[in-house]
């Protein structure tokens, strides 16, 4: 009878949970319908953030020891941005992966590729109002500014220290998963796992190797 009990208690405490993060995410999808992410960033007159990105690597190019010393130095800046963003997503419980080619340095040869323009995190638009109302502020108090936003609610991009990071928001559609004009099989992305590189972990999706494949044939 006591064992009966404790599960009963288990298994509402799970139905509860389930129940809020479904409430959660139509809450989410509903107030999102209607607001771009920069409203809600912003203002409701701002639709979208651009940035100049040719400007930027035009002027890196040009001017490279006004930003960075060396290589090395640029690419301490790159993790160092890449774990805080990380820090702070684990710090409100949002499940993200990397993504891009920063999946593919890290899986693939367990570094970021040296010559990478950006890094990539992926969430899910369900977790999209907690990280413009949570997660976006942190990243502020820490340094980061936003640079861009776009108007389909499928990027928010970060720089710190003349490095700039996209947060890639996927949606789902039948049996793909995407963002921008970039398409997945959804099935990649049903499981994630961790891998640890140089004693930080990182989020991947287990089937990190297919989408690596899919996406540059490595």
């Amino acid at each position: 009878m006591y064992m009966k009990k404790i599960l009963f208690i288990i298994l509402f405490i799970l139905l509860l949970h389930i129940l809020n993060n479904k409430i959660n995410e139509n809450f989410s999808n509903n107030f999102l319908k209607n607001k771009k992410i920069a409203q809600i960033l912003f203002n409701d007159d701002i639709l979208e953030l651009k940035y100049d990105f040719k400007k930027y690597r035009d002027n890196c190019k040009k001017n490279y020891k006004l930003y960075f010393i060396n290589k090395n130095n640029e690419l301490n800046i790159r993790y160092k941005n890449l774990q805080d963003i990380i820090n702070i997503f684990n710090k409100h419980k949002v499940n993200y992966w990397l993504q891009g080619k920063t999946l593919l340095g890290m899986y693939q040869y367990g570094k970021l590729l040296e010559n990478d323009s950006d890094e990539d995190i992926g969430i899910d638009k369900k977790d999209l109002l907690i990280v413009c109302k949570k997660i976006v502020p942190d990243l502020l108090n820490i340094g980061f500014e936003i640079i861009r936003v776009t108007k389909n609610n499928s990027m928010i991009t970060f720089m710190r220290n003349y490095r700039y990071l996209d947060i890639c928001i996927f949606r789902k559609n039948k049996d793909k998963y995407y963002y921008e004009n970039k398409s997945f099989p959804y099935s990649y992305y049903l499981k994630f796992t961790k891998i640890n590189i140089n004693n930080f972990n990182y989020n991947i999706p287990e089937k990190s190797r297919e989408i690596c494949k899919y996406s540059y044939n490595k």
